[in-house]
């Protein structure tokens, strides 16, 4: 049992209500080494302190969180320490509502990790959420909501050169994290929660995905919003595009060029002519149309060198190192006809605004105005995989690292088709895809789930999955991609209600919060088709139509 030195209130802890003594003497929480599913230095709290509710505190930031009202709340942070005491610690933080409705939401990183995940704080509130923009917190709701920064710091480089905080920040760390706050849960209110959910986005997805693989058993529903699932290969393959980049760089005025000549073929597929493709996996790449006469550089058409930059982004890409659960490939980024948006999108994730240094500079890989995917690439390879931090990426040789490579695929990569643990532990799990999400492709994770139906069978696949792919939109959630995806995930779980095949998504403004366009999203296959008739910024003009799974390719 967890050493608990102190826990007055356990009346009010059996009523699901937590008062300030309570509250504070969770800081006596030491957690041992065998109380956790996975070798470590055992846990101890550091602080706990009730918060008083307030209004959200800064204006919201359209590239950051979303404040919304905060409740009355009991915030524990502490350390879990390593077992190498050259690793660095994992900082966790378990946010505790006055009022308990019985439910716990542990929540994925994002990025290179590093940073606390706390809720309402970092990741585990606004744009971050299962839930739209403009509706409370789950804390608020009355979800214990707890987080990590996945064993160690942001701007840390020297993390990647330890084995155990590799294999912490690949998913370690969420188990571990798991362990200790439903320990400090169980000191807090009296008993275990009745649920427990895990929800994350883009390379929190991957970490959701991580864990209903591995551990499908410590859960009871899993969310996950473009999921980075096949991390090794994207990142070498981004760094391929990073190469193409160099020698053929693509400006915004080239970008928009080739959106246009996109939406030119395929916007109207769908019925609807809106600067949406939402017969999404099916538009061609016709990028070659665009070849200037004699392959130079020239206004108004790409060079061949930018072609193959194109090329590079949208297309398949393998290479002759086997990856984990026989994945032989990216499947790339595809066509998607909003390559020029103004969020997150080629601007911002796949190209940038600069074109690359010939010559990667010192640090992290990450260069200033060039798409930030490439920094993951250069990070990856130079500090993951190379361990080198003087490593050049530009040309890398994967197949000279194979070994290294496919150890990091085994700790990393979420491709794992096989959820078969997941319909025997009973939960359950939702994964969503914005179609035109340019940082996760949507190739990559339908070929996912198609592997997943070919392992287990369509029924089996059809009982503990449902994977939706919205009509356009981009990475974090940006367009038409709110829905209450923590509610339709509650309603399966516990009174088993399985999710309908057409939800309705909207767009929400990040800054004030006002609704606008909606459209139907549509479980994979299917996709939103205008009816032809009504009005076009609603949900009911639109039916989800089915058709043929558009992916010719189906590994495993």
């Amino acid at each position: 049992m967890a050493l608990i030195s102190a826990l007055p209130n356990v009346a009010n802890a059996q009523d699901h209500t937590l008062d300030t003594p309570s509250c504070e003497a969770l800081s006596t929480i030491v957690v041992s080494a065998e109380e956790i599913g996975l070798p470590t230095g055992g846990a101890a709290v550091g602080r706990a302190q009730m918060l008083a509710a307030d209004d959200g505190g800064a204006e919201n930031d359209p590239d950051g969180e979303v404040q919304l009202p905060r409740p009355h709340r009991c915030l524990v942070t502490g350390e879990i320490a390593p077992v190498d005491p050259e690793a660095p610690m994992i900082n966790f933080a378990v946010n505790l509502p006055v009022v308990w409705n019985g439910r716990a939401l542990q929540s994925g990183g994002g990025g290179l990790g590093g940073v606390l995940i706390s809720a309402p704080g970092n990741k585990g509130q606004g744009r971050m959420d299962p839930i739209p923009l403009d509706e409370p917190y789950p804390i608020t709701l009355g979800y214990a909501v707890f987080g990590s920064d996945g064993g160690h710091q942001s701007g840390d480089l020297q993390f990647a050169y330890n084995d155990e905080a590799m294999r912490n920040w690949a998913g370690d760390a969420l188990k571990k994290t798991r362990d200790v706050a439903l320990t400090i849960i169980g000191g807090a209110y009296g008993r275990q929660p009745d649920r427990l959910y895990f929800t994350g986005e883009s390379a929190g997805a991957r970490e959701t995905l991580w864990v209903a693989q591995r551990y499908p058993q410590d859960y009871d529903g899993f969310i996950a919003t473009s999921p980075v699932l096949n991390w090794n290969y994207i990142h070498i393959a981004d760094g391929i595009i990073r190469d193409r980049l160099i020698e053929g760089p693509l400006s915004v005025a080239d970008i928009a060029l080739v959106a246009e000549n996109t939406r030119t073929a395929c916007d109207a597929l769908d019925g609807l002519e809106d600067g949406v493709i939402a017969r999404y996996l099916e538009c061609p790449n016709t990028v070659a149309d665009l070849r200037c006469e004699d392959g130079a550089t020239g206004e108004g058409c790409l060079s061949d060198a930018q072609i193959q930059s194109v090329n590079a982004i949208r297309q398949p890409w393998s290479m002759n190192v086997p990856m984990a659960n026989n994945v032989i490939r990216n499947a790339g980024y595809g066509t998607t006809g909003d390559e020029d948006g103004d969020r997150y999108q080629w601007n911002f994730y796949t190209v940038g605004a600069q074109p690359p240094a010939e010559r990667l500079p010192a640090g992290s890989g990450f260069e200033p105005g060039v798409g930030a995917i490439l920094g993951f690439a250069n990070f990856w390879v130079r500090h993951a995989i190379a361990q080198d931090p003087e490593f050049e990426p530009r040309h890398f040789n994967p197949e000279l690292y194979e070994e290294r490579i496919q150890y990091l695929s085994q700790l990393f990569d979420a491709t794992d088709p096989d959820l078969s643990g997941l319909a025997n532990s009973g939960a359950r799990l939702i994964v969503y895809q914005p179609s035109a999400d340019n940082a996760v492709g949507t190739p990559m994770v339908s070929e996912w789930y198609r592997s997943v139906v070919n392992a287990i069978g369509e029924e089996m696949a059809g009982d503990v999955l449902r994977y939706y792919v919205g009509p356009g939109g981009g990475h974090n959630a940006t367009g038409i991609t709110q829905m209450n995806t923590l509610a339709l995930l509650e309603s399966w779980v516990e009174d088993g209600v399985a999710p309908p095949d057409a939800l309705v998504a909207v767009d929400i403004d990040p800054v004030n919060l006002t609704r606008g366009r909606e459209m139907l999203t549509c479980r994979y296959p299917a996709y939103a088709h205008y009816i032809g008739d009504g009005h076009t910024e609603t949900a009911a003009s639109f039916e989800c139509r089915d058709r043929p799974d558009p992916m010719e390719f189906h590994p495993n």
